[in-house]
């Protein structure tokens, strides 16, 4: 849904989808997107107790390495029907330039 609203649908073609009620769409999902938005300028928050820093954002932002290799995980698993050697990241392109990630070359 974010990345539907970040692309410039509406509530109404999202809620189209969903089979809902556009104000029943933004009532539920907008909070995500708030968050979403504030995660950008807050990249994380302390738990209730105060002891812990949870991360406002997915795991691929902050170790892409550790994604890419959950995604080709992910894809083995499930897709042993397709005859293709190359790895489910391989139309992937990074958004930096690979040098501020080294971890992450195929």
């Amino acid at each position: 849904m974010i990345y539907e609203r970040e692309r410039g649908s509406s509530w109404t073609e999202i809620a189209q989808y969903l089979g809902i009620g556009p104000a029943e769409a933004e009532a539920g999902f907008d909070a995500n997107l708030d968050n979403w938005n504030t995660a950008f300028e807050v990249p994380c928050r302390l738990d209730d107790s105060g002891q812990k820093r949870i991360l406002a954002l997915p795991t691929a932002r902050y170790d892409p390495a550790w994604a890419r290799d959950r995604l080709d995980t992910w894809a083995g698993n499930r897709l042993v029907l397709v005859n293709d050697e190359r790895p489910a990241r391989s139309g992937l392109v990074m958004a930096v330039p690979e040098a501020e990630f080294p971890e992450a070359t195929p």
